[in-house]
């Protein structure tokens, strides 16, 4: 059997292909010195052998210096930071030709605070203070000095005992010691310190360095210390609920500041074109609600007579062909699509647009509710009103349309109410309020009219009473009955006329009050 009838079963091709020869990628296997081939041939292919070969070196010969070995010996020093001068000790250094005794190279690091020095004198002229003697001044500079103006040691540390007054016995008396904080020792020393400075190096001398501390001795404030230890102390024991809280009011505060400037920046933007320098033009016309209809139908009839001449050639004649009809109607759907984007309604979906939205608009952002509410923007579905009218002059039409003397004291009751008759910034809620207050202006007003009305009437019945029992009593007082009743009656008639007057005009009187007024003045006549 050959080769070819086993390929021949084995549905092989007849003609064999070699393989193709395999490229070494592998590097070279090192040859590890001091092992057995058995071991070597181990490391085959990627996993070597994990055996590291020992790499044996050894140090060259040092060969020492031809010099002589030096000599030390102990030397005896001083320590400069001590106060015990005559304190020597010894260390061992090298042998060196002279023998001055050297100071310790520590004593560098000793450094001393320097605090002020002051005379008896001076202590009087300058230093003196109630609430501080002499002594416990001079203890707590020491004790400064001593701990080296660390202030949490110096409190901790501070311990004046006053000395006794007078001499010991029984008569002897003791003071009090005071107690003292950290905020009132430190503001006695700065103060102390301040001043000495300023008599031993005046203020126009002193460098930029002193005159600063100079000026933080002397701008301590033990209470607002205390004010700020105290805030830390609390800031250090709120829980996580109230910083949680404090970071979302802090938040909330920097929302209202930045939402507090774009206001401010539009009231100064508005103010600046309400204030514009007057037109030279007559613009009387144009302040009724009739004016300013009219001026919207003139500008309405001026875009008409715009866009038809924008679709109308450079002639007045319509194109029919040419690169001039290509770019009209374009143009004339841009200026379309921007007066629909300025007048038509907010929002970027319109439902009303039957050809749907066109390419060119771009969606309008939808105001929230606080917008709405700042901005005054309100939604009808049906205007009642014939145009635009200013919101000014629908808050003083209530006023206008009274007589004069209903003016006046509705003007006199807005001034004891602390309101001006003429709102600065007439806002949606704003005059909503302002028309509920003069609603009910008008109200107190007619109910003070009607009451008095009442009390005229009122007295004139009584005057009639009284003239009536007059009259059925009799005698000889019946003049100086007549002439009291007469003289009610005067007063009576001068408080109707008074309380009468205003409503003259628009309201006629009553029938008893006419009847009245005839019967006084026939009973007058006859007298």
């Amino acid at each position: 059997m050959t080769s070819h009838d086993v390929r021949d079963m084995l549905d092989l091709p007849s003609e064999a292909s070699r393989p193709a020869k395999r490229i070494k990628t592998s590097a070279p296997r090192p040859i590890l010195k001091g092992l057995a081939r058995e071991v070597q041939n181990l490391s085959v292919g990627d996993n070597p052998i994990s055996i590291v070969p020992e790499i044996t070196t050894f140090k060259k010969k040092r060969f020492g210096s031809r010099k002589p070995a030096g000599k030390w010996e102990q030397k005896a020093f001083t320590n400069s930071a001590r106060d015990d001068k005559d304190f020597v000790l010894r260390h061992w250094r090298r042998k060196e030709e002279g023998e001055e005794m050297e100071d310790s190279s520590f004593a560098k690091y000793s450094v001393q605070v320097q605090v002020p020095s002051y005379a008896p004198e001076q202590y009087k002229e300058q230093l003196e203070h109630p609430d501080w003697t002499k002594e416990e001044t001079d203890y707590l500079i020491s004790v400064v000095k001593d701990f080296d103006l660390r202030w949490p040691l110096i409190w901790d540390r501070y311990d004046y005992v006053p000395t006794m007054e007078g001499e010991a016995g029984e008569g002897a008396v003791i003071a009090v010691p005071k107690v003292r904080n950290l905020e009132d020792l430190k503001a006695r020393y700065y103060s102390v310190a301040a001043k000495m400075m300023a008599l031993n190096t005046p203020l126009d001398r002193m460098k930029e360095g002193e005159f600063h501390l100079h000026e933080l001795m002397t701008q301590f404030n033990p209470k607002q210390e205390l004010a700020r230890k105290a805030y830390c102390e609390k800031i250090l024991t709120r829980t996580k609920e109230e910083a949680r809280e404090e970071e979302s009011l802090l938040l909330e505060l920097k929302r209202i500041l930045a939402r507090s400037e774009t206001l401010n920046e539009e009231r100064r933007e508005l103010y600046a074109r309400l204030e514009a320098p007057p037109s030279s033009s007559n613009i009387s016309l144009y302040t009724s609600s009739q004016g300013l209809a009219q001026l919207l139908q003139q500008l309405m009839t001026a875009d008409k007579s715009k866009k038809r001449k924008s679709i109308m050639g450079p002639d007045g004649t319509s194109p029919a062909t040419g690169s001039h009809t290509q770019n009209q109607p374009s143009l004339d759907r841009r200026e379309s699509s921007i007066r629909e984007s300025i007048s038509g309604p907010s929002g970027g979906n319109n439902t009303n647009n039957k050809k749907g939205p066109q390419p060119g608009n771009t969606e309008r952002r939808q105001l929230t509710e606080d917008e709405e509410r700042l901005y005054g923007v309100s939604q009808h579905e049906r205007l009642t009103a014939s145009g635009p009218v200013f919101r000014s002059e629908r808050l003083l039409k209530p006023i206008t349309s009274k007589s004069a003397i209903q003016q006046s004291k509705i003007y006199n009751v807005l001034a004891e109410l602390g309101i001006p008759p003429k709102l600065i910034m007439p806002t949606q809620e704003t005059g909503d309020l302002f028309e509920s207050l003069l609603t009910s202006i008008h109200q107190l007003l007619d109910m003070r009219k009607t009451s008095e009305k009442l009390a005229g009437e009122i007295a004139i019945q009584k005057a009639v009473k009284e003239q009536k029992e007059a009259k059925e009593k009799g005698g000889d007082n019946k003049d100086l009955q007549d002439g009291e009743v007469a003289a009610k009656e005067e007063d009576v008639d001068a408080k109707r006329e008074t309380s009468a007057a205003p409503s003259a005009r628009g309201h006629k009187r009553s029938v008893s009050v006419m009847s009245a007024a005839s019967e006084s003045s026939t009973k007058r006549q006859k007298k």
